[in-house]
């Protein structure tokens, strides 16, 4: 049986954005939460990060002043950028587990030059 494909409107994907960003939840709860697949919303904060987004604005932005807004705006710059790193470090120690399983199955280090001095 063949699935069709969901198509989400923009709308629609910026206030999952913004609520993901916003508020601290990972990603399999954000997307249970918008009944959405978890690939889904990875997509779309990978091409969010890639492509710099404006910052989701506070709510009760009417009543900040300019240099509450630009605090807001950093904390959640600050948080996204968090993610990211964080995003970064798990594909690491992926990539470094990666190495280790090679090394132990195959007798392979792939992180020594051939030719190096031991």
């Amino acid at each position: 049986m063949k699935q069709t494909r969901k198509h989400y409107s923009e709308s629609f994907k910026q206030q999952v954005l913004d609520d993901y960003f916003q508020s601290g939840m990972n990603q399999i709860q954000c997307a249970a939460k918008w009944h959405i697949k978890r690939p889904t919303l990875t997509k779309w904060v990978g091409d969010c990060t890639s492509v710099q987004k404006p910052v989701p604005s506070p709510k009760n932005q009417k009543h900040m002043d300019a240099k509450d807004q630009v605090l807001e705006n950093l904390r959640v710059e600050n948080e996204r950028l968090r993610r990211e790193v964080e995003y970064q470090r798990l594909k690491v120690a992926g990539y470094e587990r990666l190495l280790e399983i090679v090394r132990q199955e195959d007798g392979l280090d792939l992180l020594k030059k051939d030719g190096a001095k031991q």
